[in-house]
């Protein structure tokens, strides 16, 4: 997901409208909006008898200068151990291929209706 980070992250140097979301796994989410000139990693969670999730107070912003940091030294940790940037999110292993067995991953889909 990281070159739809950079790609919102972007947008926000320029004029242009940002609304970036993405589901991490779990209750995480990252998001980077027009408005706010930060990459956000933060806990979301699903209130009873709600259907919208809502951020919680645990999480961390990091302005543009800070992601480009973080993505670097990413990039170096990625090149010193290639089988960290090997793993495989749990969405691609072969058990998510039956959508019974999917849907019940508390990764991929961590609110259940």
């Amino acid at each position: 997901m990281f070159e739809e980070i950079d790609a919102a992250a972007r947008g926000l140097c320029g004029d242009e409208l940002v609304k970036f979301q993405g589901h991490i796994g779990g209750g995480q989410y990252v998001s980077v909006t027009s408005g706010y000139k930060c990459v956000d990693f933060r806990t979301f969670y699903l209130p009873y008898g709600q259907l919208d999730v809502r951020p919680t107070k645990k999480g961390i912003a990091l302005r543009l200068h800070e992601w480009a940091n973080m993505r670097a030294i990413i990039d170096s940790i990625n090149d010193d151990f290639p089988t960290l940037a090997g793993a495989v999110p749990c969405y691609m292993q072969t058990d998510h291929q039956d959508v019974s067995t999917a849907i019940s991953c508390r990764e991929c889909f961590p609110f259940p209706n």
